[in-house]
């Protein structure tokens, strides 16, 4: 993108500053300047629906919670597009979040909502897309493609339309998928549905539930993913036929007529002779009755309403845009009914509660999309430092106004999150405080641990012990599955975990369900003995048939730095966090790393942290640490949240910085992205 710069540097210590935010961006959800509290403002002025040219800083007025503030850097950002051969992609999960942090850069987020939209209609809009980012893209944007079957942290921002072009017309083209049969790979929730209770109307009304929540699920974590990324505007580019909008349906709860009791004829005989639940002929089997029961009640209290107006109030907060288009267009009736009029609504809400546009009932696509270029054709982009200094962690308004400029309309970024004072002081620890001595060493050491991984163990173990006068030890184990089928051991498992040390020990069982690949236990060792822990673990299959596996770690209880239990969420767990023993991960998933510390905060606060590679440089990929406290136990801990897209597949340390009344310890915790 060229820029014409109107007035520039009218702050003297702009260029310190900017450097600043550029180091601390990757830091927090939301990007902390250390001393300068200097805030960017992204503004669309506009008359007649196009963006107004030729404007001066002093025909804006800027305010924050209504008090003016003074403009200190103005730049008028005009997108220019050039030939595609001159534009360079970024050339690492680094570079991208560099490139999507850059204030003068415009971000597409198109969003294919396969599940409501039908294959033809998916088709005859590739075309329009294609040819809108074609014409429109500038050199410094940025497009990706995501659905509702992905996480936002999957996506990968590109700068060249032919990449995208290709993908569409090979990967997505036929993406459509509204009225095609359940598939057992991508809908084997939904397939459960219909096993769960077969002859009544009551799994279709699950599975329409469900999608529609999925789809407004994956549109909030793309708007919360892309504010912690980058402030400026972000355009989501909608690609769906609506949503009814579910409330709650006291009625799906109410037992049909025709409805059996679960559970009755599940039970079967398996291929050992013993009664499961599970049908090895079949690649979907049915949930467990109290599943079934749990998803019912809760799709049928679901407020698709209240949970669309959370999504807007995440969008304006964090400057997200949504532009709606419906490839459908102009619809011949059907029984003289063209379509449920909520869904449209729903669209044009969405839409016009955060400064977009919706393109419906038209035949004419590519004007519908050349309308919502000219809306982001320009922009003016603003910057003051915040006369309130507070780091108080609340929201603060901003409104801009013009100047004597009669008829011109203005849409900006509508606020941020103020820091608080603990962000504050670990930000500023991490941009001024010098590396340790040592820490590419330290780093080796941590990840040469990865070396000891033998690749074909079917069972992990991990362990943590707690500090303090009655020892507790927290195992996590983690079944790696052989991906054929039938895994003896994933259709229900017992592992007995054992902890010993000092003479005393404990023990406890702990049952693994259908499908599940983790568990998390605890025991308590009396006496807090010193040295070493013995940890064992011996998982047997329901089954019955296949040699129990058996694995075991020793950990040292007086480590001056706790190790962590670590857990993995992904797009196949949801919201969910699953326990971790595996320190492979994929580049889908998110890691959180949890360090026990003692009852009171002077034995341990949360400090910084960071993803450190190899050869001991510190990568831009955030890592937001903080504290959690158990309810009833009143245990704390200091947990490290990562998302892994950003990281090419090699090995990794993770840094965190525990704060202690005397000292800091710095730990390093060796993790492997595999893909």
């Amino acid at each position: 993108m060229r820029r014409t710069v109107c007035v520039a540097l009218l702050g003297g210590s702009l260029a310190a500053s900017a450097v600043l935010s550029d180091r601390l961006s990757a830091q927090s959800q939301q990007p902390i300047r250390v001393g300068t509290n200097f805030v960017r403002v992204d503004v669309y002025p506009t008359r007649d629906g196009r963006i107004v040219d030729g404007l001066q800083a002093a025909d804006f007025e800027v305010l924050e919670d209504g008090v003016p503030q003074k403009i200190e850097t103005f730049e008028h950002v005009v997108a220019t597009i050039g030939p595609q051969t001159a534009r360079m992609e970024p050339s690492s999960p680094r570079d991208m979040l560099h490139a999507l942090a850059n204030p003068r850069a415009r971000i597409f987020l198109l969003f294919l909502d396969a599940p409501f939209v039908d294959d033809t209609s998916a088709r005859q809009i590739n075309e329009p897309l294609i040819k809108f980012l074609r014409e429109q893209l500038a050199d410094d944007d940025l497009v990706g493609v995501m659905t509702p079957a992905m996480s936002a942290s999957q996506v990968t921002f590109g700068k060249k339309t032919e990449v995208f072009a290709a993908g569409v017309r090979s990967v997505w083209w036929s993406w459509g998928r509204q009225n095609v049969d359940l598939d057992p790979e991508l809908d084997r929730k939904q397939i459960q549905y219909t096993l769960c209770y077969p002859n009544t109307d009551v799994p279709g009304k699950m599975i329409a539930r469900s999608r529609e929540r999925a789809t407004l699920e994956a549109l909030q974590d793309a708007v919360k993913y892309l504010a912690s990324v980058r402030e400026e505007r972000k355009a989501f580019v909608t690609v769906t036929e609506g949503w009814p909008l579910y409330r709650e349906d006291p009625d799906l709860m109410r037992r049909r007529t025709n409805e059996q009791p679960l559970g009755v004829d599940k039970m079967r005989v398996g291929p050992t002779g013993k009664l499961t639940l599970e049908d090895h002929r079949h690649s979907v089997n049915a949930l467990p009755p109290n599943e079934c029961a749990s998803d019912r009640s809760y799709l049928a209290q679901i407020n698709d309403e209240k949970f669309l107006r959370d999504i807007i109030d995440d969008a304006n907060r964090g400057n997200a845009t949504f532009y709606m288009i419906d490839p459908a267009g102009l619809r011949a009736p059907k029984n003289g009914v063209i379509r449920a009029p909520g869904r449209s609504e729903a669209m044009r809400t969405l839409a016009e509660n955060t400064d977009g546009l919706a393109v419906l009932n038209t035949n004419d696509l590519d004007r519908g999309l050349n309308r919502m270029a000219e809306d982001m054709a320009s922009f003016y982009l603003l910057g003051y430092y915040a006369s309130n200094t507070k780091t108080d962690g609340r929201f603060r308004e901003i409104s801009v106004r013009m100047i004597n400029r009669p008829g011109v309309g203005v849409r900006a970024r509508k606020g941020y999150r103020a820091p608080t004072a603990a962000e504050v002081t670990v930000a500023r620890r991490a941009v001024e405080s010098p590396a340790p001595s040592g820490t590419a060493t330290s780093v080796k050491a941590a990840i040469d641990r990865l070396g000891s991984l033998r690749p074909n163990a079917r069972l992990r173990v991990n362990a943590v012990v707690s500090p303090g006068p009655w020892r507790s030890v927290w195992i996590a184990g983690e079944l790696q599955s052989t991906g054929s089928r039938p895994d003896e051991f994933m259709q229900g498992a017992k592992a007995a975990v054992e902890a010993s040390a000092g003479g005393t020990s404990a023990t406890a069982s702990v049952t693994l369900k259908s499908g599940e690949l983790s568990f998390l236990t605890k025991l308590d060792l009396p006496g807090a003995p010193a040295g070493t822990v013995d940890v064992r673990v011996r998982l047997a299959s329901d089954e019955g048939t296949a040699e129990p596996l058996s694995e075991g770690v020793r950990i040292d209880s007086t480590a001056a730095a706790p190790a962590p239990l670590m857990f993995r969420r992904s797009v196949t767990t949801g919201n969910r966090l699953q326990p971790a023993a595996d320190p492979r991960f994929s580049r889908t998933e998110r890691l959180r790393l949890e360090f026990p510390v003692g009852p009171g905060p002077r034995d341990g606060k949360p400090g910084n942290g960071r993803v450190i590679d190899r050869g001991g440089v510190a990568t831009q990929v955030p890592v937001s640490v903080a504290e959690r406290t158990e309810e009833g136990t009143g245990q704390r801990w200091i947990t490290a949240d990562v998302s892994l897209a950003a990281l090419s597949p090699g090995d990794y340390a993770i840094e965190v910085v525990i704060v202690k009344e005397s000292k800091e310890e710095r730990t390093l915790t060796p993790i492997r992205v595999v893909r």
